[in-house]
């Protein structure tokens, strides 16, 4: 994934203190600050233009990226069989969805 610096933020002595980054295709963007913390957000694109869908904010991207991974894993074991497990076809569910025991 290519990401685009939209805007770079400066101190007085010239240091970076936050970056505004916008993913090349447009799914994604992020607010990151020096310290690490973070809004990404998530983006619904069409060929009519691109719609706001969602924010994550963390100061711990590593530990969400581990998180999403463990998601992604416990998935793929419960839905391996199925060949269209992992395409994109757009929520139907209007985030709704069942929990099951841990």
């Amino acid at each position: 994934m290519v990401w685009v610096i939209k805007a770079k933020h400066e101190s007085e002595d010239g240091k970076t203190t936050a970056l505004e980054l916008e993913s090349e295709d447009g799914w994604l963007d992020a607010n990151v600050r020096w310290d690490g913390c973070m809004e990404i957000h998530l983006y619904s694109v069409t060929e009519e233009g691109r719609e706001w869908s969602d924010t994550f904010r963390t100061c711990d991207l590593q530990g969400l990226i581990e998180q999403l991974q463990s998601l992604d894993a416990l998935c793929q074991s419960f839905f391996e069989s199925q060949d269209n497990w992992g395409e994109d076809k757009g929520r139907t569910d209007d985030g709704a969805a069942d929990l099951i025991d841990r």
